[in-house]
């Protein structure tokens, strides 16, 4: 986003906090009786600058009159605002996992509803056009966790990235012996219906729905939102179909059309791993809670380098231990996954060792056997640099025993558009895009050709090279 449109959205946040003051202070006052605050309304350069640290959200200090501090969190919409439906679950199901974790003892603020989500209205009976909630404030600073490059290792001297792995290996334990009540895979809502005690004491005013996603993880129309699932099988598939109306649509990033055709016969090959995979297919005992956003600034931390709070749960959701436990992407985006290859970077090897030494073995093998996820993350995210044999490898013997494509690119594409020759939804892209099995062949055939030219030419290259010392040795041996 432009330097000036940014300023100007901005600007506008700020223009409606401003308005809207007397309906926070007013609506605050309901939620903690007793109490009176004032908002600390930041400038505009201000809010600029802490946004370059959260990229979905804004905070207003709020300060009440016996020192207690919240945050007024909004959602900031560069581009646009999506629908009602999709804010509203997005919010709704944010604050009830801030405070499932909140009532466990995790170090998570505990959120509050602004009244107009529950139901009620304040007494100006007017809501700001804003997207919003309010919860604790806490303290200490952000991790600063940045890698070298885009592939590099996290930037941090030795000892202190053991440190900060330690530290995040201690979080996930934590995470782990929470005991959830949940029985499918999506994300944390309020209840519909509240279940209480004989007494009146509610008992469960949570349950699990449909995933709160980005990408290509939700339908196009309404309705937007998928799940909650049973298997993992179930999520991955819906994911990938989903991710299919995408591309067909011409909704997802593009590098010209072929690039688009391999897009849609590789999420067809993926489709084809899922279905066959008996390990997603398994009906989970017990599910945990997955934070969905681990970049290491979700960490506060005090001087000592503790964690002491955990923020931004906005897409956390409930799943398996196995994926659960995975690492993120910080830990594992490394230049030899883009070349197909599953291994573990430096940094998984020190969590593993961490885990080991705090006790907790299984969560370690959760790391070793975590890469399909790290894989299936990729729905929706097709790239040509990535080698697909990757994708294949990280589900072992468990996928289908005739699914042998070739290696280069050219000639995956006539493997896969002649495999999946039945499939109306492949057949309508390569119609719309004027595709055929004979046009890949052809592209395939002048493919290999220039590909032989250019082998000739690097050997004609290396003779020329080869030649030329010889004559100069030749020649010295003269002189």
């Amino acid at each position: 986003m432009a330097d000036d449109t940014r300023e100007k959205h901005f600007q506008s946040i700020l223009d409606q906090v401003v308005k809207h003051q007397d309906h926070f202070t007013k609506e605050l006052k309901i939620l903690r009786p007793n109490n009176t605050c004032k908002l600390t309304i930041p400038t505009l350069q201000k809010l600029i600058e802490d946004h370059l640290r959260s990229c979905y959200n804004l905070h207003i200090l709020i300060t009440f009159d016996d020192g207690v501090k919240w945050l007024l969190r909004i959602r900031q919409r560069t581009h646009h605002r999506p629908p009602t439906e999709l804010v509203l679950a997005e919010l709704n199901s944010e604050i009830a996992t801030l405070n499932v974790l909140n009532k466990t003892g995790l170090p998570v603020p505990k959120a509050y509803s602004p009244l107009h989500l529950d139901g009620k209205m304040s007494d100006d009976n007017e809501v700001p056009p804003l997207d919003y909630f309010y919860y604790e404030f806490m303290k200490g600073k952000p991790c600063k966790v940045e890698q070298a490059n885009y592939y590099g290792s996290i930037d941090l001297p030795e000892e202190e990235l053991k440190q900060f792995i330690e530290e995040y290996a201690k979080l996930q334990i934590q995470i782990s012996n929470i005991k959830l009540p949940y029985k499918q895979i999506g994300s944390i809502y309020p209840s519909k219906v509240k279940t209480t005690h004989s007494k009146g004491k509610k008992i469960d005013d949570t349950e699990i729905g449909p995933f709160i996603a980005r990408g290509s993880f939700m339908n196009p129309s309404p309705p937007y939102l998928l799940g909650p699932f049973t298997t993992q099988k179930e999520r991955y598939l819906a994911h990938i179909d989903t991710t299919l109306r995408y591309i067909s649509i011409e909704a997802l990033y593009e590098e010209g059309v072929e690039n688009g055709i391999d897009e849609y016969l590789w999420h067809l090959e993926l489709r084809e791993l899922v279905s066959a995979s008996k390990r997603l297919e398994k009906i989970p005992q017990r599910l945990y809670i997955k934070h969905a956003d681990e970049k290491g600034d979700h960490l506060m931390m005090n001087d000592k380098q503790d964690v002491i709070g955990v923020l931004d749960w906005q897409w956390a959701y409930v799943t398996t231990k196995s994926e659960a436990f995975s690492t993120p992407y910080i830990f594992n985006r490394r230049l030899f996954y883009e070349r197909g290859s599953n291994g573990f970077s430096k940094e998984e090897g020190i969590l593993v060792d961490s885990y080991n030494r705090l006790g907790r073995p299984d969560l370690g093998k959760c790391v070793k056997a975590g890469k399909i996820y790290t894989r299936l993350g990729d729905i929706g995210h097709y790239s040509k640099a990535n080698k697909k044999s990757g994708y294949r490898d990280v589900f072992g013997k468990d996928k289908p025993a005739d699914l042998t494509p070739p290696e280069d690119d050219v000639d995956w594409r006539v493997y896969m558009m002649k495999r999946h020759a039945d499939n109306q939804g492949l057949r309508d892209y390569m119609q719309k895009f004027e595709w055929t099995i004979e046009k890949a062949e052809e592209a395939a055939r002048l493919w290999h050709v220039e590909e032989q030219e250019k082998r000739e030419q690097k050997g004609m290259a290396r003779e020329e090279v080869k030649t030329g010392e010889h004559t100069k040795v030749q020649k010295s041996h003269e002189d």
